[in-house]
């Protein structure tokens, strides 16, 4: 957390002498507190972990504005819970002051940054760390130190991040269910070629023309995906994080064709081991279609249809879960006063380990308090795969979120 409270003291006080000049023209300020239970249908598998979780999580936004051309944005996070001391965490999700040009963005501080166009796995997004903990669908993530210059050009946008500490991924206690046996030890994340203050580069390219959007980047610096030492330490079984440094270039396809949106995301790594902790090359890909059918139920509401394929080239060698699979959703869009949003999804594995189930689902109590479903099960994972690891941790959250 060190370098969290370093940052947010150089960015209040960048802050605050620019306000002495001139105070913000806008001001904003709000906050969501998020009551939630984590059940879980089974019993849990290994020694130490608790049955279910119960959770209340804090997230507040400062944002402000100047004339002259300048913003900035904090958003401190903090979750509490029941069981699992590693699952209560504080975090900065953004502490970003930001300059704007005619044809240029700067930003310095603690920021979120989103490529990805695909449903089911997001390959491209490689600036921030996935916060597992909060989030196991990976689509939470941990605030990033960085300091990035945007150029706005005919030809397209010109990004360059530069990233001076790397945040390791978030990972259950001995108390918390969707881990493996035994769980990671704690600040005992090894980095190789370098450490968590070896600096990192993403350079990225996007335009649009006509109905399509494309992207390119590249980035050299540790894969946000760990992967596994088993190691014996007075005569037990240990495992811990092991981050490489890696090269990759990748790019985001999205087109938009009436009702339907045709998306892709791709990459090429080369440094990360793989799951005979051999480092090499290797290509990953994710494609597939979304298609809107408006007013599919008279002026109630719109249905959509989901389906992407994700290859791995590495196959069975792969860390990822996804590496062979076909992702098929249904998404439910009501055109009612509650905003009301329903996602049903399947992941099937072709290579026969197992399938994956989700479900997320939202609306509105009233014009300050949602009510959410969300959560997965996992079925018929092969031996020693992420499936299986965790054939007894379906589960499902019920939240309550109040805004304030």
């Amino acid at each position: 957390m060190n370098i969290v409270f370093k940052s947010v003291v150089l960015l209040l006080l960048t802050t605050f002498l620019n306000s002495a000049y001139s105070g913000p023209n806008i001001f904003e300020f709000e906050t969501e507190v998020t009551v939630a239970s984590w059940l879980f249908p089974e019993s849990p598998l290994y020694k130490g972990q608790k049955d279910n979780n119960y959770s209340i999580a804090l997230e507040s936004e400062v944002y402000t504005e100047w004339d002259e051309g300048g913003s900035f944005v904090f958003t401190p996070f903090i979750l509490l819970d029941s069981n699992d001391d590693n699952r209560s965490h504080l975090d900065i999700r953004e502490a970003l002051y930001s300059w704007y040009g005619d044809d240029w963005e700067s930003s310095l501080g603690i920021g979120q940054v989103f490529w990805g166009v695909t449903e089911s796995k997001n390959l491209v997004d490689v600036i921030n760390q996935f916060d597992v903990v909060y989030d196991p669908l990976l689509k939470t993530k941990l605030g990033q130190p960085l300091t990035n210059l945007t150029l706005i050009r005919d030809s397209g946008y010109y990004e360059l991040f530069i990233l001076p500490y790397f945040r390791e991924r978030t990972s259950p206690g001995k108390k918390g269910r969707l881990r493996g046996d035994p769980e990671f030890s704690k600040g005992g994340a090894k980095f190789e070629g370098g450490s968590q203050w070896t600096p990192e580069l993403a350079i990225r390219w996007s335009n649009s023309f006509n109905d399509y959007d494309l992207s390119v980047h590249s980035f050299f610096g540790y894969s946000r995906a760990p992967s596994i030492d088993v190691m014996i330490v007075d005569a037990q079984l240990k495992y811990e994080q092991n981050y490489q440094r890696v090269r990759q270039i990748g790019g985001t396809f999205q087109k938009t064709s009436e009702a339907t949106l045709y998306k892709m995301e791709w990459l090429a790594k080369d440094g990360q081991k793989d799951a005979n902790f051999r480092r090499g090359g290797y290509f990953s890909t994710v494609f597939g279609f979304e298609h809107t059918l408006y007013k599919a139920i008279g002026e109630a509401g719109d249905l959509g249809f989901l389906m992407e394929y994700n290859f791995d080239s590495r196959r069975s060698r792969s860390n990822d879960s996804l590496q062979d699979d076909v992702f098929m959703a249904f998404r439910l869009t009501l055109n009612d006063t509650d905003d009301t949003q329903m996602l049903l999804g399947s992941i099937l594995d072709l290579d026969g380990d197992g399938q994956i189930h989700q479900i997320d689902f939202g609306k509105r109590l009233n014009d300050s308090l949602t009510f959410g479903i969300k959560g997965a099960i996992y079925q018929n994972g092969k031996y020693n795969s992420n499936i299986y690891i965790l054939r007894q941790d379906s589960w499902v959250e019920i939240n309550l979120k109040q805004y304030f």
